[in-house]
């Protein structure tokens, strides 16, 4: 069958199979299209299956945050393990490595299908269209910037003149006679989409839904966060001082164990401006990423729970002496007679084990990425140490008289220990040109292939002459 393009196009958008009470007019397993997109009920219904699909575990409830630290330098796989994330730690060529390509499509056409249909609803005011359209396109922005991350070179730091994307699809498609075979954009315009979208959706967002509903904060961190990416230093301050300024989310200042540990044990964080929401309904049980951390109670001899994804040596070596995040974030144990450390991230806050939520944007990547921004402008040196000194003294360390190159080696190893287990790593790795260098190898940014994913073979084979490999596969 040639028409697997709908597995990008279609997905079955309109199958609203878990949408958390928001649907409460027609049967949940039987939407019809003109029930789900005429009205605001319908629409926002849609827009709530979009969130359930990213909490999944194939992508944002596990397997992305997972991959990008296995696949880095950050972590690795214990001896005893359950034969998950293996295949990425080795970085193994064409299996290992992220393939949610064909699930983040139909996400992207949901929210194209809510973007469409919103401003044409009659029952809806104002103020509930402008909140569900600016959400949907910040979830847009976010899945193709997810994308461009995996399967896409830095616009920065192209290879090889390979400047290719991936397909920017803009326009809902809800039938057959809809669908098309879309070509690769550059990674240029697909970043100009996600700025776009971004920048749309600061403009009607407000921040009344908090931080389990994607708002004008989050909106502005995630723009700081492709700034930074897009070495746009200024819009990175810019966007990282309007996210910290909006209140939304509190920076934790006690310089303990127990202080540091708040941010994370508490159902939702203090320091969140945006976070993915899992009720008990939504246990993602075994696939959840708690597993992957650790087992059930922090028990090496709990038969729930994997806990296969510990610290890499190189990363355990980075923590400085007092540095409270290690003991608060990391647990010793003794795992098939091999001593590991257990994250502790995602340690059941919520009080049942595998519904912690993800905290997908945090405060403290503001001040990192804003003093990250300061010290490349140049001329800043005393912003820049403000703002990483805040992450070092909560962390219980000193503050950081560096200036110029040492400065900046000091911001980037503080995002690293600071974001570390939250599913950074690759990407920030990436972003900067760098190379990989981990406990069992290294991956040469200039010259390895295995710095891009590769485009699934399924998407290749169904004869889209636009649908271009990426280089060496």
């Amino acid at each position: 069958m040639k028409n697997k393009i709908i597995i990008i196009t279609l997905g079955v958008a309109l199958t609203l199979s878990s949408c958390k009470d928001v649907l409460d007019t027609e049967p949940r397993q039987s939407i019809s299209a003109q029930g789900a997109l005429s009205s605001i009920t319908g629409v926002k219904g849609l827009l709530t299956n979009v969130y359930d699909n990213i909490q999944a575990s194939g992508l944002y409830g596990r397997d992305v945050i997972i991959q990008s630290e296995v696949l880095s330098d950050n972590c690795r796989i214990t001896t005893v393990n359950s034969n998950r994330f293996i295949l990425e730690y080795n970085n193994t060529l064409r299996t290992g490595h992220f393939d949610d390509f064909a699930a983040i499509y139909p996400i992207i056409n949901k929210c194209n299908l809510v973007i469409d249909n919103v401003d044409k609803t009659t029952d809806g005011t104002p103020t509930q269209v402008a909140s569900v359209k600016g959400q949907a396109l910040f979830l847009r922005a976010w899945m193709y910037f997810t994308l461009a991350n995996e399967y896409a070179y830095n616009p920065k730091h192209i290879q090889g003149g390979f400047d290719l994307g991936v397909p920017l699809m803009l326009e809902g498609v809800s039938g057959l006679s809809q669908v098309t075979y879309p070509k690769r954009a550059k990674i240029g315009e697909v970043y100009t989409q996600i700025k776009n979208d971004l920048d749309v959706a600061i403009s009607i967002l407000d921040n009344t839904g908090g931080k389990i509903l994607a708002g004008k904060a989050a909106a502005q961190a995630l723009r700081s966060r492709v700034s930074l990416y897009n070495e746009e230093w200024q819009s990175a301050i810019d966007n990282a001082t309007l996210a910290i300024n909006s209140n939304l989310a509190t920076f934790v200042t006690t310089p303990t164990v127990a202080g540091y540990a708040s941010i994370f044990n508490q159902k939702i964080s203090p320091e969140s401006l945006f976070e993915l929401n899992y009720e008990v309904t939504e246990s993602l049980g075994t696939t959840s990423i708690q597993n992957i951390y650790q087992r059930l109670g922090n028990s090496a001899t709990s038969s729930s729970g994997y806990g296969d994804v510990v610290p890499q040596n190189n990363l355990l070596a980075a923590y400085e002496a007092n540095d409270v995040r290690k003991a608060a974030t990391l647990l010793a144990v003794n795992k098939g007679g091999e001593p590991v450390f257990w994250v502790q991230k995602y340690a059941g806050s919520s009080g049942t084990f595998s519904v912690d939520n993800i905290r997908i944007i945090r405060i403290s990547e503001m001040y990192l990425n804003r003093a990250e921004a300061y010290a490349r402008l140049g001329g800043q040196d005393g912003l820049a140490q403000a703002d990483v000194n805040k992450i070092r003294n909560r962390a219980g360390l000193p503050s950081t008289l560096a200036t110029g190159a040492a400065l900046l080696d000091v911001i980037l190893k503080e995002r690293r220990i600071e974001l570390a287990y939250e599913g950074d790593r690759w990407f920030d790795l990436i972003r900067r040109g760098a190379d990989i260098v981990k406990d069992n190898g290294t991956l040469t940014f200039a010259t390895d292939i295995r710095i891009l994913a590769p485009i699934p073979q399924a998407q290749l084979d169904i004869n889209n002459p636009n649908l271009v490999k990426n280089p060496g596969y």
